[in-house]
């Protein structure tokens, strides 16, 4: 049985599940976080959902691609620790769905002017406006922090070089399925030393 092989692909795909359904991000420059909502309000799943299983809201986390993105002379990677290793720059690649079907709700506390707050159900087409825009704040201020530290039961840390996000397109609705539905892509690049 091998041993200390990285398993990066799985770890990061377990953290951006995780992040999502925390539903937390970064708020004023790193410091602090908020929540776009609890947990449990929105269901994430790592991969399309049966029709006896799915829950909306929803996002649904897809990874679609997963390659050597550079790979350098002589195959040399230094860590963040400066040691060298064998190894490339590799590339998962992610697309991600979210639906809002018509009995979906999510309450959601707003500051009005004068500072009070008022809470309102944010329903259909306006709570997937809200999703988009929160999944997007949590996909880009997401550090992958837990997984870079070598989290507890993995051999190597991951290290994240860049992520590139395309932004929320696709927005449509079904109205067959009564669902309003929107995608995005997400490429995560990370050094695979071996």
């Amino acid at each position: 049985m091998p041993t200390d092989t990285p398993d990066h692909i799985n770890n990061i795909e377990r953290a951006l599940i995780d992040t999502l359904r925390s539903g937390t991000y970064n708020t004023t420059a790193g410091i602090g976080s908020g929540s776009a909502w609890a947990s449990g309000n929105v269901t994430v799943f790592g991969q399309f959902p049966t029709t006896d299983q799915v829950k909306y809201p929803c996002i649904i986390t897809e990874m679609v691609a997963n390659g050597i993105e550079t790979q350098f002379m002589g195959q040399r990677l230094t860590d963040n620790s400066g040691s060298a290793s064998i190894g490339e720059l590799y590339g998962v690649g992610f697309n991600i769905y979210i639906m809002v079907d018509r009995d979906s709700s999510i309450e959601i506390t707003n500051t009005v002017a004068g500072g009070g707050t008022v809470a309102q159900p944010y329903k259909e087409r306006r709570l997937l406006n809200y999703l988009m825009l929160n999944c997007a704040n949590i996909l880009m201020d997401y550090d992958f922090a837990n997984i870079t530290k070598g989290a507890a039961g993995t051999p190597a840390a991951t290290e994240i070089d860049q992520r590139q996000f395309s932004g929320f397109r696709d927005m449509i609705w079904n109205p067959d399925l009564e669902l309003w539905m929107a995608s995005a892509g997400m490429v995560i690049i990370f050094k695979n030393s071996r």
